[in-house]
């Protein structure tokens, strides 16, 4: 996730840089509104190259993380290998929305920008929803403060998330004075955790003591941590 995030990065320093008088004090669907939300600014021409040309290119990577997340939530129980298929399948649409959100921009569709925001919201809370609890119940030698980590984290998700669209709604169909503007600041939270979440899971992918072992059982191949 770290190919987006400079993606973004690249584009608040050209949209400032060259750009700057398109970002404040502008028409935008009923109202003038005040604050650029990130959507506009991945929207503006040159932004939006550097941020398609970053976003699209991490979907690969993001594959790895999904399998080493697949891994490292090895577990025997039935109920957990559900939530397993489950973290996958959601990471999955997760790289699916978040390609079309870099594809389809409020310029070509709001209606579909929408749609798919939607689905990336979704797919996003499962995903991280998911993981928090498989690392809960496998992780046995995890420092709890990784645990309260994530489940803060992921609270704080579940507000900001659903605020954004109901403030796009409100000043898309209502014209409620400030919702757009509550929209841009709840966009930028929402990144903020977003990327959080990855920072508190950082260190399963440093850490040495978090090695795979492939090994064989009645047979069958399978993956533990040792």
């Amino acid at each position: 996730m770290s190919m987006p995030a400079a993606g973004v990065v690249m584009a608040f320093i050209i949209g400032y840089s060259i750009h700057a008088s398109w970002m404040y004090d502008y028409y935008w669907g009923c109202r003038t509104v005040y604050l650029p939300s990130v959507s506009r600014l991945l929207n503006l021409p040159l932004e939006r190259i550097m941020w398609n040309l970053l976003s699209l290119s991490s979907v690969p990577l993001q594959l790895f993380v999904v399998l080493r997340q697949y891994i490292l939530t090895f577990s025997t129980s039935n109920k957990l290998q559900f939530l397993r298929i489950g973290l996958v399948i959601s990471s999955v649409f997760q790289s699916l929305f978040l390609t079309l959100l870099a594809t389809v921009g409020e310029r070509e569709s709001g209606d579909f920008h929408v749609a798919f925001f939607s689905g990336f919201a979704v797919s996003t809370i499962f995903n991280y929803s998911a993981f928090t609890i498989l690392m809960r119940f496998t992780a046995r030698d995890e420092n709890p403060k990784y645990g309260r980590r994530r489940v803060t984290v992921l609270l704080g998700l579940m507000i900001t998330l659903p605020t954004i669209f109901i403030a796009f709604i409100l000043h898309n169909v209502f014209c409620v004075e400030g919702a757009y503007e509550a929209f841009a600041v709840f966009e930028y939270l929402t990144i903020i955790l977003i990327y959080a979440f990855h920072v508190s899971n950082f260190y399963l992918f440093s850490d040495p003591s978090h090695k795979i072992l492939i090994c064989q059982r009645n047979g069958k191949t399978s993956a533990v941590r040792i």
